[in-house]
């Protein structure tokens, strides 16, 4: 390991709720990180803004290669996990049941959040079902990640959050609950009168419900582009890994201090209250990008070390690892660990792909004895036998025969997949 990766300790779960500014940029890639900071210090006359790279990010992502790198060839993944395809990877691992169908043919009900908003009854409605298999399908997806998903509306999916992680502190669930409109309107006094919780305490469960994630769909979200830029780098030299972060894809901020000493020398009074704040605000953004960077370090890290055979091309797959597995070993909560997951780009060999991608469970055989990869390839099968003029209802009356569920979205997505994979191979 290199020696930056040895020596990481890792932030706690409260180190990070306690800090709003990490909390604003842990969930912004290098592109958008550039643009925050071109906001945030508009109006500081001590900032500057050093770019490593001649061009800006956005300039960058027409190009095929970064200058900073011409020996990396930053190309999309050619089969990108999509939120649609890890639910149903996920569902496949339950054993063949009414309620396993069920859960399939949920997926696309799902808004543009994640969410599934509708009552059990209307949903048996829609998939024509028993209404207790609706019950229990919809409490089974919610179990499923990302954590959230499924939610009737926000206050079930900040529920659904905050109990599912242990991290969550005490009476957290229970003002979701019980005060949420108290909660939205910021209606602390009453939620006080009413608990006998204080202030100091009910300001601690709000910060954590800023960590928690309204819309569980973001982790997958991400815009379609030709070239990826890479937050993070692998690089294998043998037995040794060395894992960077690519600071040159947003600018480095430089504090003017002279001109600072400058203007403190005036020892004018109103002065010094213009700019003793710009000189905090950047000491605390300083701080704020340090831990950001540990974070996606460590969480990298894991993801390596879990996906390294195939990140060395000699697994086909990547190994089963899921946002929870990554929570666990961090002791951080699974909401922050996807804001640190989402929108990065890791870059290994010739390749750049979403650090999204490596969680996955494609691999993993399920208690009907099958796997996603599995399915995959009898999909492969059958469109070798019969032809790719083969429709999509064939294989789907097919794979029904095997009692597998699947939707025609899924069907030509795998199919997308299989040609991507045949072409490139």
């Amino acid at each position: 390991m290199s020696e930056e990766v040895k020596i990481f300790r890792s932030l706690t779960q409260e180190e990070v709720t306690q800090n709003p500014l990490l909390l604003e940029i842990l969930d912004l890639n290098g592109e958008q990180l550039t643009y925050y900071f071109e906001e945030k210090f508009l109006d500081n006359p001590f900032i500057e803004f050093e770019y490593p790279i001649e061009h800006k990010v956005s300039q960058i992502l027409q190009e095929r290669r970064p200058a900073a790198d011409p020996d990396i060839d930053i190309q999309s993944p050619s089969s990108p996990q999509t939120l649609e395809t890890f639910l149903f990877e996920q569902i496949m691992l339950y054993r063949q049941t009414p309620i396993r169908d069920a859960m399939v043919q949920m997926v696309p009900f799902l808004d543009e959040r994640g969410y599934l908003p509708y009552k059990y009854g209307e949903l048996a409605k829609k998939l024509q079902i028993d209404p207790m298999i609706a019950l229990d399908a919809i409490t089974l997806f919610q179990q499923l990640e990302p954590t959230g998903i499924g939610a009737y509306d926000l206050k079930e999916c900040l529920m659904l959050q905050t109990d599912q992680d242990q991290h969550s502190p005490n009476h957290a669930y229970f003002l979701l609950e019980n005060y949420f409109a108290e909660l939205l309107e910021e209606d602390y006094a009453e939620i006080m009168e009413r608990t006998n919780l204080t202030l100091a305490e009910i300001q601690q469960i709000v910060n954590y419900y800023h960590t928690l994630r309204t819309r569980p769909s973001s982790l997958y979200e991400r815009i379609e582009r030709i070239n990826l830029i890479p937050d993070v780098e692998l690089q294998l030299m043998g037995e040794e890994i060395q894992i960077h972060i690519n600071r040159q894809y947003y600018p480095r901020l430089i504090f003017d201090q002279d001109y600072y000493d400058e203007m403190e020398a005036k020892n004018n009074t109103e002065l010094q209250e213009y700019i003793q704040p710009h000189k905090e605000f950047y000491q605390q953004m300083l701080s704020s990008i340090r831990s950001r960077e540990k974070l996606l370090i460590a969480v990298t890290k894991i993801i390596v070390q879990s996906q390294l055979q195939y990140l060395k091309g000699e697994d086909k797959s990547p190994t089963p690892l899921l946002i929870k597995d990554i929570a666990h070993q961090l002791r951080l909560s699974e909401s922050i660990v996807s804001r640190i997951i989402i929108n990065k780009n890791l870059a290994y060999g010739e390749n750049v792909s979403p650090l999204s991608d490596f969680i996955n469970i494609s691999a993993k055989v399920g208690r009907s004895g099958l796997s996603a990869l599995n399915i995959q390839a009898f999909i492969q099968d059958v469109i070798t036998k019969h032809g790719q003029d083969v429709s999509d209802q064939e294989i789907i009356d097919q794979l029904a025969d095997k009692k597998i569920i699947i939707s025609h979205r899924l069907v030509e997505r795998y199919r997308q997949n299989i040609l991507k994979k045949q072409a490139k191979g």
